[in-house]
């Protein structure tokens, strides 16, 4: 034989997945017609069987390892569980002891569950971790408040509890949306739909809190208005950032320009809607430049400024996103 068997062996991997060079290949071929043994070998390189046990065996291992580390999780959120008891029944106990009955003891229940709720859940749910704990960390959180408001007689718990919900869908709800099955037709609105919930609860809250504080026609009239002059806001920048095919300076410019006008007269349309609904509309001089003796006049100045560089680095992003849409379409 031309080239010993050691050397013949080394190539034949890269002879199986036909990346060795051309020279190599005739070495192989020529060898192989003369050497049993390396004919041998390049069959059980070609045996298909042989790689499908391999990853069985892989898979097995893993599902092993994965059902081990399951049952240490399982166990270690029991024992958790069962501390976390410990402080249950000993205020309990107390709490009967002194003849108080049921009253404060039911908030360091309610308490107990919050924490278990975040500590315990993820150890002790399966699958869909984050879901399971935001359920049932929130649901444990309203207990907790309303407990608290009964005992203190409070009228207080559904402002607190929209409040809470408010927050906790602005930060969680696109963490939970991935989560969660939807129809087809839904998947690629995603982000529609945690606007449209988290414009929901803004709604919610702000509706509660005039029926809590028993606001007047001008609390309802500049809230509502003011909270949806946002709302719009935002909704555009989830119709730019998710719906338009545009490269991301071009969205940056629309973006940024934008935001300047809305942001430069946010103060004008506040002041609009409150002197609306006082009855009177007053208006603001800009003829004494950005004087500080006037805070109107020197306030309407720096939202100006705002718009105008706002507009200009738009206008800087959108001439740089629409020179490189056209070199790539070159």
């Amino acid at each position: 034989m031309k080239y010993q068997c050691e050397m013949v062996q080394d190539l034949l991997p890269l002879y199986q997945d036909h990346i060795c060079s051309d020279a190599s290949k005739q070495i192989v071929e020529q060898h192989l017609q003369e050497c049993e043994r390396c004919s041998q070998s390049i069959k059980l390189l070609r045996d298909a069987s042989l790689e499908s046990q391999l990853y069985e065996e892989c898979g097995h291992v893993l599902s092993a390892h994965r059902k081990s580390e399951n049952r240490r999780t399982l166990t270690i959120g029991i024992v958790t569980g069962g501390i976390l008891m410990i402080p249950v029944v000993v205020c309990l106990i107390c709490n009967i002891a002194i003849g108080h009955g049921l009253d404060w003891f039911f908030i360091v229940l309610t308490a107990i569950l919050l924490a278990a709720s975040l500590l315990v859940v993820p150890m002790v749910a399966a699958e869909k971790k984050l879901l399971w704990t935001l359920l049932s960390s929130t649901c444990a959180l309203l207990a907790l408040l309303l407990t608290c408001c009964i005992y203190t007689g409070g009228s207080w718990f559904f402002v607190a509890a929209v409040s809470c919900l408010f927050g906790i869908s602005l930060i969680f709800a696109p963490f939970v949306i991935r989560e969660i099955a939807l129809p087809q037709k839904l998947q690629k609105h995603k982000a529609l739909l945690v606007y449209l919930w988290d414009s929901l609860w803004l709604y919610l809250l702000l509706i509660v809190c005039g029926i809590f504080v028993q606001g007047g026609q001008v609390y309802w009239k500049v809230s509502l208005a003011v909270a949806t002059y946002y709302v719009i806001l935002v909704c555009l920048w989830v119709m730019v950032l998710r719906y338009l095919r545009w490269n991301g300076w071009t969205k940056a410019g629309v973006l940024s320009i934008l935001s300047g006008i809305w942001g430069g007269i946010t103060n004008n349309v506040i002041e609009y809607f409150l002197s609306s609904a006082n009855g009177g509309l007053e208006h603001v001089d800009l003829s004494q430049g950005f004087s500080l003796l006037d805070a109107d006049a020197f306030q309407a100045n720096i939202n100006l400024t705002v718009i105008l560089v706002s507009v200009l680095a738009g206008i800087v992003c959108l001439i740089v996103g629409i020179g490189k849409g056209k070199a790539k379409k070159e």
